[in-house]
This record gives C-alpha cells, sequence and structure tokens, in this order.
C-alpha cells in the first residue's frame, strides 16, 4: 500500500496545501493540492498582532486541510509558518489553537525557510545545477539563498515582503510617488550589504519564486504576446520596469483586471514588483527563471528524505502542466483559441470566487479541461464535446488522480450542448459535492468558449462586476465589435444563471490605452 504525506505552508498572503504518495524511492507524485489566498499577514507589521478575522479564517483553512489529510490516512504531515507569526507576539496563542486542530504549526526560522524555498525550487529542475541565486517574495518577508542540490552556501530573510512594503509605503490607492519614492530609498538600503554578499558567490543562473513573482512573469508573457509559457517562465529586468509604470498608474481595481492569476494580489502587487526590480538591479540579473515551486515543494522534499533517510534528490512525477500539453499535442485541439479560452476562464474563476467559492485545485481542474476542450475534434466536429469526454477519460494524465480526470473530463464535455445532467451516466456517478463543481466550472468554461467561438481572439479580456447581488455584469475588453461574441456568450451564460441564481449581462469595453 503506497505511504501518503502532506504538508502545509501557512503564510503571511496565502496557506498552500499540498499531498503526496511515494511510488517509489526518490520520487512522489502530488495527489492533492490547494491555494486559500488568507491573508494572515494583514496589519501584523504594523500592529504586532494578528488580525483576529484573518486568523479565524486560518483556522478554518487548517481544518479544511486536515480532513483531506485524515481521509489519506498520511503517515505524516508538516506544517510550517513563516513570517507573520515569526512577528506575531500572539503567535503561541494561535499555534495552540492550530494543535487542538490536531496540526503541530512549527513557526520556522528566517534561514531554514530560504532553505526549504531553494530545496523545492531545485527539485523540480530536470537538470543539473552548479550554483543558484533563489529569491522568493512572499508577504512579510524576502529570501535570498545561493545553494546547489548538496550545499548552501549563503541564506537570507529580510523584511521586504509585499503586504508589509505596501502597509508601510503605499496606503495611497493609486500610490503616490512620494510613497514609492521613500519604499525604493528603503528597499535599496536594506538590499546592499546582502546583495554585496551575494555576488561574491558565482552563481550560474538566478531563480524566483513565489505568488508575486508568477503573477509578475504571467501578466508580462501575456502583455508581451508570448503564447506559451513552460515549467519555468523567464521574466526580463527592461519588461518588468516597463510593466511596473504600467501597474503604478492603475487603481487596484485596474491592477486586479490587468494581472494574470488571483485578483486579490493587486494591492500588492506594485510593492512585490518594486521590490524584485531593485533586487535584479543590485545583483546585476538582467533576467531571471520563475519557477510555480516554493516553499511547499521543499518541506514536501524535506519531509519524505527525513521519513526515508534519502539525501539524495526527491523528485516529483511528471508534472501537471506538461502531461496536459501532451494529450493537447497529440489530439492537435487548437493552440491558439484553447489557451485563449483557458486565460479567460481563469480570469472569470479568480473573479466569481465570492459566488463559487472554489479553491486553487479547482482552477488547475479548470485550466486543463479549457485546453483540452476541443479535442474531440481529432474525432469528428458532430459531438466532439462527448469524443472529449471519451479522449481526456482515456488520456492516462498521470498526475491527476482518478476523481480529477473525471471532473476535467465532465467540465470538457460540457462546454457545449446539453447541462449537466443526472440522466448522463458519467455525471450521475459523481458526488454531489463534485456534481456541484462540475456545473460551476462548465458554466464558467461555456462563456469562456463562447467569447472566443470565432477563435478570433477578439475578446482580450474581461471584467465582472455584481450589482445587488443578483446580476453578474461582464465588460468583454476589445478593439472591435463584438457583438457576436457576446450574443453567443449570453445564449451559452444560461447555465451561470442557473447554477448561481443571477442574471447575466455582457457588454463591450474598449481597451484602455496603457
Amino acid at each position: 500500500m503506497l505511504e501518503h504525506f502532506a504538508v502545509i505552508d501557512v503564510g503571511s498572503n496565502a496557506l498552500r496545501f499540498q499531498l503526496a504518495s511515494v511510488p517509489q524511492p526518490k520520487r512522489y507524485r502530488v495527489l492533492e493540492q490547494d491555494r486559500l489566498p488568507v491573508r494572515l499577514g494583514y496589519q501584523v507589521f504594523q500592529t504586532g498582532q494578528l488580525d483576529s478575522r484573518a486568523a479565524e479564517q486560518a483556522l478554518t483553512a487548517l481544518a479544511k486541510f486536515k480532513a483531506t489529510a485524515d481521509r489519506y490516512r498520511v503517515k505524516a504531515l508538516r506544517a510550517v509558518g513563516t513570517s507573520a507569526l515569526r512577528e506575531a507576539s500572539d503567535a503561541k496563542a494561535f499555534t495552540d489553537r492550530v494543535r487542538k486542530l490536531g496540526v503541530h504549526l512549527e513557526v520556522i526560522s528566517e534561514a531554514e525557510e530560504a532553505r526549504l524555498i531553494s530545496l523545492g525550487i531545485m527539485s523540480g529542475l530536470q537538470f543539473h545545477l552548479p550554483l543558484g541565486l533563489f529569491v522568493d517574495i512572499g508577504g512579510g518577508s524576502v529570501e535570498m539563498a545561493v545553494a546547489n542540490a548538496s550545499s548552501n552556501y549563503c541564506l537570507f530573510s529580510l523584511p521586504l515582503g509585499a503586504v508589509r512594503i505596501t502597509e508601510r509605503f503605499l496606503q495611497e490607492d493609486p500610490p503616490r510617488r512620494k510613497g514609492i519614492k521613500h519604499l525604493r530609498y528603503h528597499v535599496e538600503e536594506t538590499l546592499q550589504d546582502v546583495v554585496k554578499r551575494i555576488r561574491k558567490e558565482k552563481f550560474t543562473m538566478a531563480f524566483g519564486s513565489g505568488g508575486t513573482l508568477t503573477t509578475l512573469a504571467e501578466t508580462d508573457a501575456r502583455l508581451a504576446g508570448d503564447s506559451k509559457i513552460g515549467s519555468l517562465a523567464v521574466l526580463r529586468r527592461p519588461r518588468l520596469k516597463t510593466l511596473i509604470e504600467i501597474l503604478m498608474q492603475q487603481p487596484a481595481a485596474e491592477r486586479a483586471r490587468l494581472i494574470s492569476g488571483d485578483p486579490k494580489r493587486a494591492d500588492i502587487i506594485v510593492a512585490g514588483a518594486l521590490v524584485l526590480h531593485e533586487i535584479m538591479v543590485q545583483a546585476e540579473l538582467d533576467y531571471l527563471f520563475v519557477s510555480k515551486r516554493g516553499l511547499r515543494d521543499g518541506v514536501m522534499v524535506d519531509l519524505l528524505r527525513k521519513k526515508y533517510g534519502e539525501s539524495a534528490p526527491w523528485q516529483q512525477e511528471s508534472e501537471r502542466a506538461q502531461s496536459v500539453e501532451q494529450v493537447f499535442q497529440k489530439y492537435d485541439g487548437g493552440a491558439v483559441h484553447s489557451a485563449h479560452v483557458s486565460q479567460l476562464a481563469l480570469s472569470l474563476f479568480y473573479q466569481l470566487q465570492p459566488l463559487h467559492k472554489l479553491g486553487e485545485k479547482d482552477a488547475g481542474i479548470l485550466h486543463a479541461a479549457a485546453m483540452l476542450h476541443d479535442i474531440g475534434h481529432f474525432i469528428t466536429q458532430k459531438k466532439h464535446h462527448k469524443h472529449s469526454y471519451y479522449l481526456i477519460k482515456s488520456s492516462g494524465l498521470e498526475s491527476f488522480n482518478k476523481l480529477e480526470l473525471e471532473l476535467v473530463a465532465n467540465i470538457a464535455r460540457y462546454h457545449r450542448k446539453a447541462h449537466p445532467s443526472p440522466k448522463h451516466l458519467g455525471f450521475s456517478q459523481l458526488s454531489p459535492d463534485n456534481q456541484d463543481v462540475v456545473r460551476k466550472l462548465s458554466a464558467v468554461l461555456r462563456v469562456a468558449d463562447a467569447l472566443d467561438f470565432k477563435r478570433a481572439q477578439a475578446v482580450k479580456s474581461v471584467a465582472c462586476a455584481y450589482h445587488g447581488g443578483k446580476v453578474i455584469d461582464i465588460a468583454c475588453s476589445a478593439a472591435e465589435n463584438v457583438s457576436d461574441e457576446i450574443h453567443w456568450a449570453l445564449q451559452k451564460g444560461k447555465l451561470i444563471e442557473e447554477v448561481f441564481d443571477v442574471k447575466l449581462s455582457l457588454n463591450r469595453a474598449k481597451p484602455r490605452s496603457l
């Protein structure tokens, strides 16, 4: 019987969870992964205490993660807390409450956090790294390390996290130049001695991680028209500077529409970007590689090393994005259209989160369904949505467990024609909770697909607003007439109206000049 392990990263801006099995020595397979946007560091760096509402939200998230771990009967669970809990005077009272949930929450040191982050990134590399610089911008702190697979040469943690710096310097919206000037001076002074020491090490590559960096890299790629991001994205300093100029001029509401990923990061993205740019300037980095791996992955690898006594590198089995890409290429599902539908669907997903209340794991399932929804064309155009269902079911996506694969297949199947129904065998075999997930995500996918039904990418982006809690208004940014797309989205949007008990409204909005 496979052994299962789980880890929890209690960060200042989000809580992350990962659960894995070990099919063979030095390899693990991620079965469950989630991220909940709980800002535990809210006001901590100003008041020195945890915000009571944020603490309650964190406890709810931890209880959810613990329940998942219990369901798999994990052999070991390790939970770590970072900057917010290191600095909160009432951290012990919080960890005591966490212990009552059956979770021992370990508040790790700055150096340990830096070590685990570099370990998490390195464990995902498919090549030998002689020596690398690792930078992670969190909510409360910035971790920097120079390391390779066998040694850590220097580890640093600086109080320059995006939440902390935003609360201290950028309280205006949009940020004022005076606040930006003071922020830049503070960051420059704080970094100087550390970067001077780091530059003495002859690292060959630089890597970045954390939500701030992945958001910046994905936003930069989208605005620059890059169609594909691999497991490592490249973020160039000149393009980062241009992106910062754009972000600084926009209020948070506009930044939320502009950035990729979680729009709740919009209020802290400017501070995080300014910190990153200063690091790149002082370290003389023209570019760095941005990884989606980080602390959570490092904690998992470290846990497995200790449990199995294996100091040699551990690697995660086939990454989800790679396996989706392999299936997509096999059946040639229409790359540009599918990628654009995925982008629109994820934008709708994050903006509608208060309605559907689904987590980051479900965003990954939606992305897979959006990328694969049209592969049924490989067989025939007629009833291609049903062919997509069967092709996905038989695809052998190794990084999805059986249930996740069933969800992806069902969501793709319902991107057109009939709504989800208990009369359909595949849907009827799901639990009520999972049927609810399929209804919600297929409702989102139907609208996203309709907005690109001409496969011209005329609708560049979408912005959602609520009116009286009963109307969802979607503004479609487009430089040309998209009345056909809007008409079709309203037709296919009937499932959104049914699932969320709302009225759907769509209109065209001209793109803002940046």
